[in-house]
């Protein structure tokens, strides 16, 4: 008996800003699918939605697929807390074992649930997961890709058929393309199988334009030329989940957060190494720490190794004090623990920094305080009040009406209206259904 479910197919465009999608012309750039699919053929939230506290890339896609903000699901920031790297720059690759994802919902209502190479989906709970994973960029990273993929062994055949699914934290255009082949191969070889008796959920992601902006700036042709592969890619899996479902399917494309080009970094680690908060090496390497600040783009969590030192958290306090108080510190906000909960993020922070637009946060213990020398020309992780951290929503398919616009949007609004569609309902969700 044919199911008559639409199958739903998310697909993150990381750091889409609507103005890229809605000002195509002033921006530059030309979107012909995008302009096709959903501004003439779909739903858009045309005013974007609110990202969640951080405006980060990890903490943002878990919330995408959870409905909860941060301090909820457990994912705090895109790299593991670790003053001394013993964790050698692992990062939050873990889906989270608070609350229930779309993975996992769309599982138990009858879906056939997938994921290719989005953010924090190590031990989803699918059917058939291709996560992000990275170690060295060697064939180690298929090897442990394939280890944690589920089913087992599918890393191994995918590849056998695309080439290398993973190459590292592969961010770029090259990255993206093999994003693509593996999604089309899922879709072809895992899920059209199923077809039409059981629909199927697969989330879906693409990077180069966030990395390019990165690395170019925010407005840049080569950002421009990055967003316009990704949407000829776009066109060819859309158009590809369309013919499978025989139309029967809606396509969420959706970002994470917006981006903003940078012009200064500041590093409030200099400040606690003076402090006496932070020991170094002579290499400049950290021994101990008595205080840390961990960067988030526009943002930085502060954490006490010790909650109970007092005198520790007497400095610190003085220390944020002053960069309160200092109008050329470039922080906008200096947050209690209790202020930055209720943004939705760092439940672990003594307090969390929230710069000014166009300074980045870094993590450096050595050096200037402040300097004009950017590492990257764009970033995010800044304050989810900023018109600049919005990031795109967008509906199309079976069922979904055109030219309609979604209004008010959140992040945390994704997950439970892409369950209300496939008949389910999230039971931890803080967000709401767009579409009610």
């Amino acid at each position: 008996m044919k199911n008559e479910k639409p199958s739903v197919l998310l697909i993150s465009v990381d750091a889409l800003k609507p103005e890229f999608v809605l000002e195509q012309e002033r921006r530059g750039v030309k979107l012909p699918n995008i302009e096709k699919y959903f501004v003439q053929g779909g739903s858009i939230a045309r005013k974007g939605m609110r990202s969640v506290f951080p405006t980060f890339t990890y903490p943002c896609h878990q919330s995408m697929i959870t409905g909860v903000c941060p301090a909820t699901h457990g994912i705090y920031n895109n790299g593991i807390f670790d003053p001394t790297g013993e964790h050698l720059g692992a990062w939050h690759w873990f889906a989270n074992r608070q609350v229930k994802t779309l993975w996992e919902g769309a599982k138990e209502a009858g879906y056939v649930s997938a994921s290719v190479a989005f953010p924090t989906s190590v031990g989803a709970k699918g059917d058939y997961i291709a996560p992000e994973f990275w170690w060295d960029g060697s064939e180690l990273d298929s090897l442990f890709l394939d280890a944690v993929s589920k089913p087992q062994g599918l890393i191994a055949s995918m590849e056998e058929e695309i080439g290398r699914y993973a190459g590292g934290l592969d961010l770029t255009e090259a990255g993206d393309k093999q994003r693509f082949q593996a999604a089309m191969w899922m879709l072809e070889h895992k899920l059209a199988g199923h077809l039409p008796e059981q629909p199927f959920f697969m989330s879906a992601y693409f990077a180069s334009f966030d990395e390019t902006a990165h690395q170019m700036g925010v407005y840049s042709r080569e950002a421009a030329h990055s967003l316009e592969k990704i949407d000829e890619m776009l066109g060819r899996l859309i158009e590809k989940a369309h013919e499978l479902t025989d139309d029967n399917i809606v396509v969420c494309v959706a970002s994470d957060h917006g981006t903003i080009d940078n012009h200064h970094n500041i590093s409030p680690n200099t400040l606690l190494r003076e402090a006496g908060l932070i020991e170094t090496d002579a290499a400049g390497h950290v021994t101990d720490w008595k205080a840390w600040s961990q960067r988030a783009g526009g943002m930085s969590e502060i954490r006490l190794n010790d909650e109970k030192d007092q005198e520790a958290a007497a400095l610190l306090a003085e220390i944020m004090k002053g960069l309160a108080s200092d109008p050329e510190s470039g922080i906008l906000e200096v947050l209690d623990r209790e202020g930055a909960v209720k943004r939705g993020g760092f439940p672990l922070a003594r307090y969390v920094l929230v710069a000014k637009k166009g300074y980045e946060i870094r993590d450096n213990v050595n050096g200037p305080y402040c300097t004009e020398k950017v590492y990257q020309k764009a970033q995010h992780g800044y304050s989810e009040e900023f018109e600049e951290m919005r990031a795109s929503f967008m509906l199309e398919g079976a069922g979904i009406e055109k030219g309609h616009e979604l209004s008010e949007m959140k992040l945390i609004d994704v997950a439970p209206t892409l369950a209300a569609i496939m008949g389910f309902i999230l039971p931890d969700a803080e967000g709401k259904n767009c579409l009610k």
